[in-house]
């Protein structure tokens, strides 16, 4: 595996058309891997996930984590600073992390999502359709419900005894970021439909309790959208 970062150059015509586009940049994304081995028909093909962080307009930066390694030689010459002196993208094995995992550590962690829920269906013997979370609070006990069966828990943010106004005790854990993007693709029947991606970037610590689910968190991704820049979850040492 590997994890990969890049540089964009918003101003750039490109980088335009990227930036508002998921579904251009996921296509984009996918050109990068020339050595990708072909899938053995009837399995699935391994994960590519991508996130794209813009706190910085100025200089959004592009993550994947994939089984090989990128070629973003055309990403940087047609969206990034292909004049800079220093290097625009740089890509190191994901071994080395994902090995370091251990039980009882604490790390910082970083992810954009698309939180959903599956609305029960009147109908018997029929699945429900899956509807976004749309509030704060609720993106917030997504993660949080989901957390242990991925491999870790958020620890508790100030003093044993605080209790937050809502009765629930303050974890270490915020959002960053709330959207909604729309998009057009074509089905299974290429029929043209129109696509509407809810998302939440979190930010907070985690404690790992089961290295090998969070291994295969920061491998495969969460949540639904992995193909549209969610799901990647990525760790760094916590600042002291």
């Amino acid at each position: 595996m590997h994890l990969t970062r890049a540089y964009l150059n918003p101003r750039r015509q490109g980088s335009i058309k990227l930036l508002g586009n998921r579904r251009a940049l996921h296509a984009l994304i996918m050109g990068c891997f020339p050595d990708q081995p072909p899938t053995p028909p009837g399995q699935t093909p391994p994960r590519i996930l991508w996130r794209l962080d813009n706190d910085d307009v100025r200089h959004p930066v592009l993550w994947t984590v994939s089984p090989t390694r990128p070629d973003f030689t055309q990403l940087i010459e047609d969206a990034g600073w292909p004049a800079a002196q220093t290097p625009q993208w740089e890509s190191k094995p994901y071994s080395p992390l994902l090995d370091r995992i251990e039980t009882g550590q604490r790390y910082a962690f970083r992810l954009t999502a698309s939180p959903t829920y599956r609305q029960a269906s009147p109908a018997p013997n029929q699945r429900g359709r899956r509807l976004p979370h749309t509030t704060a609070r609720h993106q917030l006990r997504w993660l949080t419900t989901k957390a242990s069966q991925h491999g870790f828990t958020i620890p508790p943010a100030g003093g044993p005894n605080d209790i937050g106004p809502d009765g629930e005790v303050p974890l270490q854990l915020q959002l960053r970021h709330r959207g909604k993007n729309t998009f057009g693709k074509h089905d299974h029947q290429d029929k043209p439909i129109r696509v509407a991606l809810t998302t939440a970037t979190y930010e907070g610590a985690l404690d790992v309790t089961n290295p090998q689910a969070l291994r295969t968190l920061l491998t495969t991704g969460i949540g639904q959208g992995r193909a549209y820049g969610c799901g990647l979850l990525t760790l760094a040492p916590l600042k002291k």
